[in-house]
């Protein structure tokens, strides 16, 4: 297989392994390394369960989640490429919602500046440059916790890691039920 086909299995096997092993990410339904259009190299498809609101433990496990393709590429690699460019998007946004949207920081508190920008008549932030660094503060100490966590994790399942990205270069598209022969049934999930 071509380079940058085994980096694309390592990410989506990153991303795979990581949301197997924690207990609020949605249940992996397949796992492709066949490119889509000219942007998705591969995917990682999840079930997403049928629910209005969610709690911060599943937020948290869905940005490391997002994140496993890249930590994946620098544990294996020792480098990063530019494959992460949408799960980055992905995790920036629920990070910026969590913070000044959801009211999920203590720094910032029960405030929400959700849609406060969109105001016609103001051209300025609703809150202050001092908040302002504090959010993005608040942002990259996430961000960083949850990249740390999901690092932590794929080293500590690097032989989950190898073969599901061993797998997928051999069949290009994976199910869960090959994730449970390969690595064992998805462990029991703790409740909210």
């Amino acid at each position: 297989p071509s380079e940058e086909k085994v980096v694309v299995a390592y990410h989506e096997s990153g991303h795979a392994v990581t949301g197997w092993f924690l207990s609020f990410a949605n249940p992996l339904v397949k796992v492709s390394i066949v490119p889509r259009g000219v942007s998705a190299l591969g995917y990682a498809q999840y079930l997403p369960k049928e629910q209005s609101i969610y709690q911060v433990e599943q937020m948290i496990d869905d940005i490391c989640m997002s994140l496993g393709g890249r930590v994946a590429e620098s544990i294996i690699f020792g480098k990063i490429s530019t494959g992460a460019l949408s799960d980055l998007e992905r995790v920036t946004q629920i990070a910026y919602s969590m913070i000044s949207i959801y009211g999920m920081s203590e720094k910032i508190g029960n405030i929400s500046f959700y849609n406060l920008n969109n105001s016609e008549s103001s051209f300025s932030k609703p809150y202050s440059e001092d908040t302002s660094k504090t959010i993005d503060s608040e942002v990259r100490d996430l961000i960083s916790l949850c990249y740390n966590r999901t690092e932590k994790l794929l080293f500590s399942r690097i032989k989950e890691l190898r073969i599901i990205a061993k797998e997928l270069l051999k069949k290009e598209v994976i199910f869960k039920s090959d994730l449970e022969r390969l690595i064992g049934k998805r462990p029991i999930i703790k409740k909210l």
